[in-house]
């Protein structure tokens, strides 16, 4: 009401401001009103009655409210506890949740077999930044009952107290879904100056939990900031062993380039595959690329033995997104000829590169299933790209 209120007042306003007063509309003694017309409200916009005079003088007044939407209820199939409506009229979608008590009490079966993560066609993943195993599990078992395929929970955002083998049971055996761990040094959401072995030993504790993978930050036991020019330093030594390095001189962060440090993650990975997890190697470039230097870099980072590879890139115009476009299709071409062995996911900081790219190939949407202080709209809405994942004509394409 109080919003319809302000439409009301600035319609009005806005009249007054065009009209005028009756003095303005007469300071012309030629002047005459030739036309009069009456347009109704929409639920989209307020309506009013619009007069034309002799001399080109157009003035709208009488503004009546729009109105309500005329919503239709649908359904894209078996969602559970949720309601879609779509305006008749305008299209305009609304949700609606159904609000249910969230247990969680956790069965722990430590003789399942773990889920995979990167098992699946595409991957609709909710993110999961709790600072407690309870609220960690609410907002697992919500974003599951609205069609997440998959969690990436952030372990490093949770409280030292709840980081424990126990705590991180509960949540990985709250779902039979897959789960992927994440600790990042630096938090965005929950300052955590977390060392590379702190969060190398945290993940290992994650996986002994029954996480089905973790995220390996690129930048994990290096120096990060000298790791472009490391890589450059370098780059001679990795092209004499057939590498195609094209993408060095886009200097992108979180990309090693010491082979010691290389080695030192290698272990890392054979240590979490060794415990029966899966490893996705994160490098969040801070740069933009083209097609061809984002296949190379995964070329790249391929030969670590990740089972997914997620390049986070800059740019957020529509050449970017197309240069990510474009090396999506080419990957997957490379998956379907054998040449390419691991998962991959492409995308830009940008809503339309994290949009687009899963329809294109690369394996994880990254979501948010509802927005918080620390959850950003740079991600997808679940339930948007849920329903694009799940329409007959993503998975005709496929």
């Amino acid at each position: 009401m109080k919003k319809i209120l302000a439409l009301t007042v600035a319609a009005l306003a806005f009249a007054l401001c065009a009209c005028g007063s009756t003095e303005s509309v007469n300071a012309n003694p030629d002047r005459k009103e030739i036309s009069i017309c009456t347009v109704d409200p929409t639920c989209c916009v307020d309506g009013y009655t619009e007069h034309t005079f002799s001399d080109g003088y157009v003035c709208r007044d009488n503004f009546t409210p729009k109105r309500e939407h005329d919503y239709l209820e649908f359904s894209y199939g078996a969602e559970k506890n949720l309601t879609r409506y779509i305006c008749r009229e305008c299209g305009t979608e609304k949700l609606e949740y159904a609000e249910t008590e969230v247990s969680t009490d956790v069965e722990i079966d430590r003789d399942r077999a773990r889920p995979s993560f990167a098992g699946l066609d595409v991957m609709a993943c909710a993110m999961i930044i709790e600072r407690n195993a309870d609220d960690a599990i609410r907002a697992i078992r919500t974003a599951e009952s609205h069609g997440a395929f998959g969690f990436m929970v952030y372990i490093s955002c949770m409280d030292p107290e709840e980081r424990t083998l126990e705590k991180f049971e509960r949540i990985m055996y709250c779902t039979d879904k897959p789960v992927l761990t994440i600790a990042y040094g630096a938090s965005t959401f929950f300052p955590q100056n977390f060392t590379s072995e702190d969060m190398a030993e945290i993940l290992k504790l994650s996986v002994l939990a029954g996480a089905a993978a973790v995220d390996m930050p690129g930048y994990l036991f290096d120096d990060y900031g000298a790791m472009p020019g490391v890589l450059k330093a370098n780059m001679t030594y990795w092209e004499e062993r057939g590498y195609d390095m094209s993408f060095v001189s886009a200097m992108p962060k979180e990309v090693c380039g010491n082979t010691e440090v290389l080695e030192r993650q290698k272990r890392f990975i054979d240590e979490i595959h060794a415990l029966g997890g899966e490893v996705l190697i994160s490098v969040h470039a801070g740069v933009t690329m083209t097609s061809s230097q984002i296949i190379a870099l995964n070329e790249f980072i391929k030969d670590q033995d990740p089972d997914i590879i997620k390049l986070v890139l800059s740019g957020n115009s529509k050449d970017t997104v197309i240069e990510h476009l474009k090396a999506c299709m080419e990957l997957e071409k490379l998956q379907m000829a054998g040449a390419f062995d691991c998962k991959f996911s492409v995308h830009g900081q940008s809503t339309l590169s994290r949009l687009m790219c899963p329809m294109f190939g690369s394996y994880i949407a990254f979501c948010v299933d509802r927005y918080t202080e620390v959850e950003t709209n740079i991600q997808i809405e679940l339930d948007t790209m849920v329903a694009i994942l799940n329409s007959p004509e993503f998975k005709g394409a496929k």
